[in-house]
């Protein structure tokens, strides 16, 4: 019996060694599997050649359209006021010239009738002694005297032709009653507001028909005629720019487009955008324009001589950028001109180089690269194009 168990146990272990022996002998006699070396991708990067030219710069700003001239109407007489030849409503256009409101003048017209009528007395009670001690000056003053109307200014005053005369009419008040007259008669018109300008009513303080005191704003005006332009420039922008160069301006959709002309290039920051504020007088003939349209301008900058113009995300460290030189990436320096949100304008580089147009990803001296043409770096992976365009955001 205990015979038996051993012969089994010893079975057992046989076939458990034999096992193990048997996969050792066969996993020996089986070739190892090549092991295939990693290949490293190529990199392909996008290059263009160096050649310099007369840059033409110029500078995007965007601003809102306003009235050059815009007023406000007050009344500088006391009275009831009421409309004149244009109605006094929001809106309403009107030409220079034109009567825009009126008050009431019929007691300053009274009172102005009484002063010359009293003027006259006085005139008529000297005309007999001009006759006797002043014969030469007679026929001027009595000429004066006969051209006097009640309804219209008087005439100019005549010249008095020595000492005695000048003393006897002061004496008799003339000069006084005569400016005095002349006085009430600018202020006479000073009861009628006659528009300065083309243009329309923007704001209606009061209505006609009510009663108005000096000072009170009757109503605000704006020029339609001539329009203007305000834009924000930034401070690094003002020294590309000159008052007199002719702008183009267009709607942010760049369906309408008109021609306009920098009349006013300020010279304090405006604290609000920290920029400064440029003025352009805008040509309205073209197409229809309105106040208060947000517009966009192009205006013309200075000519960079001998320069070139590349992506803006092609430069790095500010004044940096990539060349290739047999197969290698070369990190050269560059004179920086002017720099915009998409591009710079620079020099410094040999002609003829080839210049790196786009970010490359991890880029550093001596990386091997390979120049992108057509039809080439289709190998290109989607993984690194995907990288690259995050690089240059």
């Amino acid at each position: 019996m205990l015979l038996r168990r051993l012969l089994i146990v010893g079975g057992v272990l046989f076939i458990i060694i034999g096992s193990f022996a048997l996969s050792g002998f066969l996993a020996e006699q089986k070739e190892p599997p090549e092991v295939e070396e990693a290949k490293i991708p190529k990199k392909y990067v996008r290059t263009t050649p160096v050649a310099y030219t007369d840059v033409e710069t110029e500078v995007i700003a965007f601003g809102r359209v306003r009235s050059a001239e815009s007023l406000d109407l007050i009344a500088e007489q006391s009275g009831r006021m009421s409309a004149g030849s244009v109605t006094l409503k929001e809106g309403q256009k009107f030409s220079k010239g034109d009567l825009l409101f009126v008050v009431d003048d019929t007691e300053a017209k009274l009172n102005l009738q009484a002063q010359k009528s009293n003027f006259l007395k006085d005139l008529a009670s000297i005309l007999p002694d001009f006759k006797l001690d002043f014969k030469d000056s007679y026929g001027q003053w009595y000429s004066f005297f006969e051209s006097i109307d009640l309804e219209k200014p008087l005439p100019k005053l005549p010249d008095y032709n020595s000492g005695k005369e000048k003393t006897f009419l002061a004496t008799k008040n003339i000069f006084n009653s005569y400016y005095s007259i002349k006085s009430s008669e600018a202020a006479l018109r000073k009861y009628k507001m006659y528009a300065p300008f083309n243009g329309t009513i923007s704001e209606v303080k009061m209505q006609s028909g009510s009663f108005v005191n000096p000072g009170t704003n009757v109503a605000s005006v704006k020029r339609t005629d001539r329009l203007e332009l305000k834009v924000d420039v930034e401070l690094t922008d003002i020294q590309w720019i000159n008052k007199g160069k002719r702008v183009n301006i267009t709607t942010e959709s760049g369906q309408q487009s008109w021609t306009g002309k920098i009349v006013r290039i300020g010279e304090v920051v405006n604290e609000n955008t920290q920029s400064i504020d440029v003025h352009l007088q805008i040509d309205r003939s073209q197409s229809p324009i309105y106040d208060g349209l947000y517009l966009q301008s192009k205006i013309p900058g200075k000519v960079v001589n001998d320069a070139m113009v590349i992506p803006r995300n092609a430069v790095v460290n500010g004044n940096e950028v990539f060349v290739v030189q047999d197969t290698l990436l070369k990190r050269m320096e560059i004179q920086v001109h002017r720099v915009t949100s998409d591009r710079v304008v620079f020099s410094g580089l040999k002609e003829g180089e080839d210049l790196v147009t786009e970010p490359v990803l991890n880029a550093y001296n001596n990386m091997v690269v390979y120049k992108l043409t057509d039809g080439e770096g289709d190998g290109i992976d989607i993984e690194r194009k995907a990288k690259t365009k995050l690089v240059s955001n």
